[in-house]
């Protein structure tokens, strides 16, 4: 028997955490999911901690291959027509485990049914797959297969995932040109400091006085470079790895979501992409038959930001204690006066679904219309970064070389 760590959501999207000796981390998964507790993370805890530390690492490493949502969305809407259809979700499920073009989501499906067969239900047995169906998409099954609305669960799926990946294409679609600039420029740097620095370096020596500080500059640069690239590379990579540690982390995690909402022109672009998918989910999770307390907690893990997650669960704090929901809003200081206003009539109306959909509808337009301008407003930026970069290398290359003419012509 082996010792293990364990976080799971129970039946009312609430975290559970604690330790159990099991056979294997499937033995103890399957213990938690015969008590109704959807397993998010399971690690060993009887190797020493560093051991521990990096069975974690990996473990995260392993869930990282993920199906695109445009797959997702294309099984939820099947699952939908399936069970709208009358066909038993067993059937449902083989059917489309047999037709997906996805391998991860095929494999994932196949598995699922044979769950199906033993007797476990829908959202257990695609729990099991934390890195395909999110702790959201699976709490949101369970309440569909609790109500009897799971057919119209996975429409409402379907259509924010095709909402979702219509958002993440326009912004790529956006980001395509400054990456590709971005990319030439690194690419042009590492031409001129590995090959034509060097071959004016030689003259440069000729000239036998004193260099220009820019040509100094250039030329101490591409010494270095061509020297130590062993070294830039080896820390780079240690760096990129040291990063990505360090963002798993708690602490690092929430500043690194929270700096990403502070990036001059696409922070605020992100930031009304997550206020938009909070908006939209917690009015799906609503319209699904959750309490407010408990789709705040449910929303608030599936932003994938922690910043944002983190204030998301201040306002369940504030509910439970008998605020309003829009009042609670307020309070986190993450949405304008206008839309508390139109989250405010949702309460009193009795229609907050529909009013937190329009929410998310307006983030959307607005949305749409930065990313739009987002190639017009980081192009100036561009310009002037790359327009510095030539003016720098003609001065370094150049000066010395006018210096030198001038010089003759006296």
């Amino acid at each position: 028997m082996a010792s293990f760590e364990f976080k799971a959501r129970d039946i009312n999207g609430d975290l559970v955490s604690g330790k159990r000796n099991a056979t294997s981390a499937e033995d103890l998964a399957t213990q938690l999911q015969r008590e109704s507790l959807i397993p998010t993370e399971i690690i060993s805890s009887s190797k020493t901690n560093k051991e521990g530390k990096n069975s974690q690492w990996f473990a995260r490493l392993k869930f990282k291959e993920k199906v695109p949502k445009a797959s997702l969305q294309m099984f939820c809407r099947q699952m939908h027509a399936v069970l709208k259809a009358g066909v038993p979700i067993g059937i449902g499920v083989a059917r489309l485990a047999e037709t997906t073009r996805d391998k991860v989501l095929k494999k994932s499906l196949q598995k699922v049914m044979m769950s199906l067969n033993q007797g476990q239900t829908l959202y257990l047995s695609l729990s099991q797959f934390p890195n395909v169906f999110s702790d959201f998409f699976v709490n949101l099954v369970r309440v569909g297969e609790n109500t009897g609305k799971l057919d119209t669960v996975f429409l409402h799926l379907s259509e924010y995932l095709e909402l979702e990946s219509d958002t993440v294409k326009k912004l790529k679609t956006a980001l395509r040109y400054p990456i590709l600039v971005f990319v030439a420029s690194l690419v042009a740097l590492f031409v001129i400091n590995a090959f034509v620095i060097p071959a004016f370096s030689g003259l440069f020596a000729s000239f036998k006085a004193e260099l220009p500080l820019p040509t100094r500059i250039l030329v101490a640069t591409s010494n270095f470079l061509n020297d130590y690239w062993y070294i830039i590379i080896g820390g780079s990579i240690a760096l990129y790895f040291s990063f990505t540690f360090y963002i798993k982390t708690v602490s690092g995690e929430l500043r690194w979501d929270k700096l990403k909402l502070k990036i001059p022109v696409v922070g605020w672009i992100i930031h009304r992409i997550l206020l938009s998918r909070f908006a939209r989910l917690y009015a799906l999770v609503l319209r699904a038959g959750l309490t407010a307390v408990d789709g705040i907690n449910l929303v608030g893990d599936s932003t994938d930001n922690a910043y944002i997650a983190m204030k998301i669960k201040s306002i369940s704090n504030l509910v439970e204690r008998g605020n309003s929901i829009s009042s609670s809003v307020a309070k986190t200081k993450m949405f304008p006066p206008l839309v508390i206003q139109m989250i405010t009539i949702g309460e009193e109306s009795g229609s907050i679904e529909t009013l937190l959909d329009d929410v998310a509808d307006f983030y959307q337009r607005e949305i749409e219309y930065d990313l739009v301008r987002l190639s017009d407003a980081i192009e100036p930026i561009i310009l002037i970064i790359m327009g510095g970069m030539v003016f720098i290398l003609a001065l370094g290359v150049f000066l010395p070389m006018w210096n030198l003419a001038a010089a003759a012509l006296k």
